[in-house]
């Protein structure tokens, strides 16, 4: 070959290159996200939630194991075990499930379980206990979230910061600036388009976390949720409490990071046994987690 074509050649190769690189954009990398979890009928995982949290100068170190089986479209089972650093002797459980008929979540600092009104309220109430394991995947997975926009949905200007191996999986590693955090980031393996690591920084965005009113209907369907009785009281409790938040959250000046890894992803037969939650033993039903009780089995 002579000099003059192989330099050409050389040429197409690099401009071959670039083309390929252009067209992985973070926006294609997500579609691939979504059709992959869409395509998967069953998913199995465990994994870790690391997180380290800065509040006023309060700092806690927690760690969360999480498990996690669904079935679409509406089975799953999900449950943790949080240790806090300061006190490791000190551990909490949790979870949250439905065989397809009725949602429950169960809180080991009570050991106490109640029904739940919907599986969005089940999943809703079992995330921030989860330390997120309850909707990362679960949002991408379950239909009950069709209404629900993608986690990565929220990033502003997305960018491929790099790829790096999860495990032995090499991943493209996306990040952004959000509507909830500083900095949100999510590994997405080349090979399977699946979520295999999430970071969030817990420092809100600048100009600050946004957090929106709940509407009347949502606020009676929280209350629903929770067991209660729609009441005019009831509703007012309900939207004093959310504006409490509101304003705590506003004022509240946090920092530190949670990062969660997902590990032996699996796609296996799954039967709506596989979905019931073993009770600890003395566990109480209730009419609802912050009201009565009853005792019993779901």
């Amino acid at each position: 070959m002579t000099r003059k074509k192989l330099f050409a050649f050389a040429i197409l190769i690099v401009l071959g290159a670039h083309g390929c690189a252009e067209d992985i954009t973070p926006s294609k990398i997500f579609e691939k996200v979504k059709t992959a979890y869409k395509s998967m009928e069953t998913y199995k995982a465990q994994g870790t939630i690391t997180s380290d949290i800065d509040t006023d100068g309060m700092k806690v170190n927690a760690e969360t194991s999480f498990s996690i089986i669904m079935k679409k479209p509406n089975l799953y089972l999900i449950s943790w075990t949080q240790k806090n650093m300061p006190m490791p002797g000190m551990s909490q459980s949790g979870a949250v499930w439905s065989d397809g008929t009725q949602p429950y979540l169960y809180m080991g600092g009570m050991n106490a379980y109640s029904k739940m009104g919907s599986d969005e309220l089940a999943l809703a109430g079992a995330t921030g206990i989860s330390g997120g394991a309850a909707f990362t995947i679960p949002s991408l997975f379950l239909s009950v979230f069709k209404e629900q926009p993608a986690p990565f949905s929220r990033l502003k200007d997305p960018q491929i910061e790099m790829t790096e191996k999860v495990g032995k999986e090499d991943c493209y590693v996306i990040s952004g600036s959000s509507s909830i955090s500083k900095k949100e980031a999510f590994w997405v393996s080349k090979k399977s388009y699946l979520i295999k690591k999430y970071y969030r920084s817990l420092e809100p965005p600048e100009g600050g976390l946004a957090i929106p009113k709940l509407t009347d209907e949502q606020v009676e369907e929280a209350i629903k949720g929770m067991g209660q009785e729609v009441t005019e009281e009831s509703k007012k409790n309900m939207t004093e409490m959310m504006e409490r938040s509101r304003t705590m959250f506003k004022s509240m000046k946090m920092k530190g990071s949670s990062t969660e890894l997902h590990a032996n992803v699996s796609s296996p037969e799954l039967n709506k046994n596989d979905f019931k939650f073993a009770l600890p033993e003395g566990a109480v039903l209730k009419e609802s987690l912050f009201g009565g009780e009853n005792q019993g089995q779901p």
